[in-house]
């Protein structure tokens, strides 16, 4: 199969996953939430990046709704939109998305971690 074609086969199996986790388990719910990161990092990779913000920023709703602002959790989805403005461009937003995210990796898992490295 060619790259694109993996990328569509990825993106509807994903979306089929997504209606069972919201109709047996809610919106609200870690998996659903996994199912929209899922969804948003497909178009990353096809450079995609609309496309991208809009799972993540829904993976970010059900963090901030799950696990609040100071989550390492919500870190990761603060994190990924952070990256997709800087491919889109937009410095000032990746900035202030990837200070939140490094903000919370380094209170919640400390300076050595590699998440906050990474960030």
């Amino acid at each position: 199969l060619s790259i694109k074609k993996q990328y569509e086969e990825a993106l509807v199996n994903y979306r089929k996953a997504l209606e069972i986790y919201r109709e047996n388990l809610g919106e609200n719910h870690v998996q659903t939430c996994g199912c929209y990161e899922a969804i948003g990092s497909v178009p990353v990779g096809q450079g995609r990046y609309d496309d991208a913000f809009i799972g993540y920023g829904k993976a970010l709703a059900i963090r901030l709704n799950l696990f609040g602002e100071h989550n390492s959790n919500t870190a990761h989805s603060y994190f990924n939109i952070g990256v997709v403005q800087f491919k889109k461009s937009e410095y000032d937003g990746a900035l202030v998305s990837l200070q939140k995210a490094e903000a919370i990796y380094t209170r919640e898992l400390g300076v050595e971690h590699p998440r906050t490295v990474a960030t």
